[in-house]
């Protein structure tokens, strides 16, 4: 958490919250715990392996955040409890939840067996369900809350290879928009951020070479995403800023989802698309 990234939000802005962030070890978890604790919030850190888990929290410390390791699997509702008994122990309250973990692998559809899509499944959706589940039973029924789903702009395009993990995440957003609609009258929200392609370690995991990951994003930024520029989302979302924000899903991806159309400049003259000087309107 550097001074610079502290200012993107006001450091009081979670002031007073509890947030748990899953898969808060590396990636986008890490980054979100990082920047909520520079805006005043206390963590949970959850997990199944513990030692990246204590790398984060001593970031956190470091900058004179505090952060309370809890290790756990999303797929395991023993672990789940233990953790939700563990957090009330410790904090006494839970305001946000991140449901951030899940994970896939890549494959053609014809290759994907059904346990390996079912691991998938249980993964990413009955993993976000189970832990959304147990944070409205232990704290937010009585007290409201706010739960953000990381998802992928795939549930609104297509990723070819992941048609497991694309299924998985288009039924958490489904789910987060019946759960926003019924649990609205407990003061319980609920929304999805999407990135598209981000820069993360978890990119080094698929046989895909760096070379190949360019050509793969297609943002009109020109850029890569970020973990920050997603963690600074889900920010906005759980906490007071996003208060009248629920059942939406925010697609923070570059502008890669206008691609879903065809490019123009696939198909026609290329050279109507160079860099050209401001006013010049030339379009042989």
């Amino acid at each position: 958490m550097s001074e610079e990234k502290s200012r993107r939000y006001a450091p009081d802005l979670m002031a007073g919250q509890v947030a748990l962030v899953t898969g808060s070890g590396s990636g986008m978890g890490r980054a979100t715990a990082l920047e909520m604790a520079s805006c005043g919030a206390r963590l949970a850190l959850f997990a199944r392996r513990e030692e990246p888990l204590e790398e984060t929290a001593e970031m956190i410390r470091a900058a004179g955040g505090e952060a309370f390791v809890v290790p756990g699997d999303t797929r395991d509702e023993d672990s789940i409890e233990t953790a939700m008994e563990r957090i009330k122990d410790h904090y006494g309250q839970l305001d946000v939840l991140v449901n951030n973990a899940g994970g896939q692998y890549i494959a053609a559809a014809r290759d994907i067996t059904n346990k390996g899509f079912e691991a998938v499944i249980r993964n990413n959706l009955i993993g976000s369900w189970q832990m959304t589940r147990a944070v409205a039973d232990h704290f937010m029924y009585d007290n409201g809350g706010s739960v953000v789903f990381v998802t992928a702009i795939s549930v609104r395009t297509a990723l070819t290879g992941f048609t497991h993990t694309v299924a998985a995440r288009a039924g958490v957003t489904g789910m987060m928009k019946t759960l926003a609609a019924e649990w609205g009258e407990y003061g319980i929200r609920l929304n999805c951020v999407a990135p598209g392609t981000i820069k993360t370690d978890a990119l080094g995991r698929y046989p895909i070479s760096p070379e190949q990951w360019k050509k793969l994003n297609r943002s009109v930024l020109n850029r890569m995403g970020m973990a920050e520029d997603i963690a600074g989302t889900i920010i906005f979302l759980a906490s007071d800023l996003g208060n009248f924000i629920t059942g939406e899903d925010i697609y923070v991806d570059g502008g890669e989802t206008l691609h879903m159309g065809h490019d123009a400049r696939d198909m026609i003259n290329p050279d109507m698309f160079e860099k050209r000087e401001r006013g010049d309107g030339k379009n042989e």
